[in-house]
């Protein structure tokens, strides 16, 4: 499960779901008013307490959220770049 945190000014707000487009779903129905308002959200996975990503709203919106370029997009078009190794 993924825990999807919004982070907006002055306040957070969270949702856990099998897939990071399913919990922007559920952030969608019942705040998309205030999407605009998103600065960045953090991406934690429940299962595995290593993984942890904070990104702008824009990146997470056009890319993780999204649930065609999430499955089968080109991360480098939206400047996302995976390197191996540790920090």
């Amino acid at each position: 499960m993924y825990q999807c945190t919004y982070k907006l000014p002055g306040r957070e707000k969270t949702f856990v779901a099998p897939t990071i487009p399913a919990a922007h779903k559920l952030f969608m129905k019942d705040y998309a008013e205030a999407a605009g308002e998103v600065k960045k959200v953090k991406i934690e996975k429940q299962e595995d307490p290593l993984f942890l990503m904070v990104v702008s709203y824009p990146t997470y919106r056009d890319f993780f959220a999204n649930p065609k370029t999430a499955n089968d997009g080109d991360p480098e078009k939206f400047g996302i770049f995976f390197t191996e190794g540790g920090i």
